[in-house]
Formats: C-alpha cells, sequence, structure tokens
C-alpha cells in the first residue's frame, strides 16, 4: 500500500482501472489505518456509553497503536510538536466494530490532555459530511506529498484550539 499513489487509491475506490484491487473495500481500510476494537457492536447504546466502552477495550497500547495505526499516530505527533505540544501524551483508539463506529459513525479518535477529536476512515475521496471531526481519505492516508498530512494538521488544528479556548471532551 505504501508505494500507491493518488491516482491507485482513487482507481481502488473505483474499483475500475485495477482489477487485483477489486474488493479492497472501506472497512478493509478503516481497519488498516486504525485498527479494530476488542467490543462488537450488539445492539444501540448511548454515544456516551460506546465512547466508555471504546476507551475500555482497546487491542494495545493507545498511546503507542500497532501497525498503520502507529504510523498515522506518529504523523499526528509530529504535526502537534510542530505546535509546541508535549505529544508523548497522544492516544489514539480504534472504534472499528464498536457501537462507537456502527451507530454513532466514528472510526476511531485521538484523545490529548481531556480532548477528544473523531475521525472516519473512509475510501471515497468525495466524502465532505461525516459525524466525526476530521475525515481521512485513503488519497491522504497514502499520498505520496506526506501520508496522513492533511488529518494530522486538521486534528493538530483542533486540539490547539481545544487549548487556547480550554476545552475538553469531544470536540
Amino acid at each position: 500500500m505504501k508505494n500507491m499513489n493518488a491516482f491507485d487509491i482513487v482507481a481502488m475506490w473505483r474499483g475500475d482501472r485495477n482489477p487485483e484491487l477489486r474488493g479492497y473495500t472501506g472497512r478493509i481500510f478503516e481497519r488498516e489505518v486504525l485498527g479494530e476494537c476488542r467490543i462488537r457492536a450488539r445492539g444501540y447504546v448511548s454515544f456516551r456509553s460506546a465512547l466508555g466502552a471504546v476507551f475500555r477495550n482497546q487491542p494495545g497500547s493507545p498511546y503507542e497503536p500497532m501497525g498503520e495505526a502507529g504510523h498515522f499516530h506518529g504523523v499526528v505527533a509530529d504535526s502537534m510538536k510542530v505546535r509546541g505540544f508535549n505529544s508523548s501524551r497522544l492516544k489514539l483508539y480504534t472504534a472499528i466494530g464498536s457501537a462507537l463506529d456502527r451507530f454513532h459513525g466514528i472510526d476511531g479518535f485521538f484523545y490529548f490532555e481531556g480532548a477528544i477529536v473523531t475521525v472516519d476512515a473512509t475510501m471515497n475521496p468525495h466524502k465532505d459530511v461525516s459525524r466525526a471531526r476530521v475525515i481521512v481519505t485513503a488519497e491522504d492516508a497514502f499520498s505520496q506529498f506526506g501520508e496522513y498530512g492533511q488529518a494530522a494538521h486538521e486534528i493538530a488544528g483542533w486540539f490547539d484550539h481545544a487549548r487556547i479556548h480550554g476545552w475538553k471532551g469531544v470536540i
């Protein structure tokens, strides 16, 4: 995946230009970028309850996620360092498969000093409406011009707003 350009990513999403990539779905992309939560949605629960369940059911350390999620976390941490944050306290939580994902449209979130920035990972390069604060597209995730650059910039920006305005909780 790392050596792909934006054209390949869009072709993957469309499934029309590269037959060997057919079947690479949005759900697979979400799992690749964020990992998978240890708890499964079994029925509707409130946003607050779903958020709590995700906090308690991570596949590993939210400070040092494994695989591609760890890379995404590192790019966001670097973007936060540029803004003067001590990014060692940044955490990434995956909600993939949980009630937070299924019923509330949140694929994951970054947590820093009491503030939460929600994320929606999508293969759709045209998606511009989401219940999450930041949309991570496949084009941004695997861009040759800086993987996760746009999303990392937006996430760090929201944490900057939280710091300036004293916001806590979900931003």
